[in-house]
């Protein structure tokens, strides 16, 4: 409804309900109206926003028992957490089905994730990373044999974390950021992803600017300092050859040297459209080869270490 607030828009949707509730045909039929109401720019900035804060207003309503007209922000505080992942999830929903999505759109999704979480309590702040871990999945749908690479990225992040001594809470930040750290391939082109034969000079300048996009999305979440710049620098290469900044050595964060490891080893374990996969030893070997120009030699032999034991366990049981 043009020109219309929240508060007119309610005081209508009220009358709509009570003509529902008060006809003897509907009544006879037990039949009520829910409603939920949203308001541009309050709620979002597109059709597809508002139509889901909508939604997720009606969500409200229905679960109060029907029969009643209310806005998303109108939930008890035991409902907040569902009512956040049905607006966050509704969102996503709608931006992956948009024609196109390109770099222009990451303010506007960096905005609204962080708009939908509201505060930053805990339940919020797990709430976006669901969300992201949503965005992640879908960038990896659209990569030919990628579906899943961010879960194995993540369980030997992890062997090597476990190594490291990292507290619990360290240890599962540095997983999720494992698991999401191709995030921001979400705005590189498919007709991209997919190509198999070389890229052009203007196709690997896209596919590079991943690393720093991801870490913008990242960077939704509240205090996420150590996961922004293990995503931005997890493409950076230890004799500094790497993107986005040339970093060499321990100039690289240590979750990005970590990354780097578990990505790599992840991608020569897999098949993938350039190469078919590789044994557990020929890719422990490859890292080897490839320690003090590509990989950080310590964290290779961790991850080496800890793979074996984890083979040789496997074996005794």
């Amino acid at each position: 409804m043009p020109e219309t607030g929240v508060e007119q828009a309610q005081v209508l949707a009220e009358g709509l309900r009570i003509w529902i509730a008060t006809d003897p045909m509907i009544a006879e039929h037990q039949i009520t109206g829910s409603f939920g109401v949203a308001s541009f720019p309050v709620h979002g900035f597109s059709v597809e926003d508002i139509i889901r804060v909508a939604d997720a207003g009606m969500y409200v309503s229905k679960h109060a028992g029907g029969n009643r007209v209310s806005t998303a922000e109108e939930f008890g505080e035991g409902e907040t957490l569902a009512v956040q992942r049905q607006l966050i999830s509704g969102y996503i929903e709608g931006f992956l089905q948009r024609e196109h999505t390109g770099p222009e759109h990451l303010e506007e999704l960096v905005a609204t994730l962080r708009k939908l979480c509201g505060n930053e309590e805990d339940n919020n702040t797990q709430v976006l990373r669901d969300s992201i871990e949503a965005l992640s999945r879908a960038a990896e749908m659209r990569e030919p044999h990628a579906s899943g690479h961010g879960e194995q990225a993540g369980r030997f992040a992890e062997l090597i974390g476990r190594a490291l001594g990292l507290p619990p809470d360290e240890l599962t930040d540095l997983v999720f950021v494992a698991r999401v750290h191709d995030v921001g391939k979400i705005f590189i082109p498919e007709r991209v992803l997919t190509k198999t034969g070389a890229l052009t000079e203007e196709e690997f300048r896209l596919v590079k600017t991943h690393a720093t996009v991801g870490a913008e999305i990242i960077g939704s979440i509240p205090r996420s300092e150590t996961l922004r710049s293990a995503i931005a620098h997890h493409h950076e290469t230890f004799d500094g050859t790497g993107y986005p900044t040339g970093l060499r050595g321990e100039e690289i964060p240590l979750w990005a040297r970590i990354l780097s490891v578990a990505d790599g080893y992840a991608n020569m374990t897999a098949d993938r459209s350039f190469s078919p996969a590789k044994t557990s030893d020929q890719a422990l070997q490859e890292l080897e080869q490839l320690s003090g120009t590509r990989y950080d030699g310590m964290l290779v032999r961790i991850l080496s270490r800890q793979l074996k034991a984890e083979k040789a366990s496997s074996w005794g049981a």
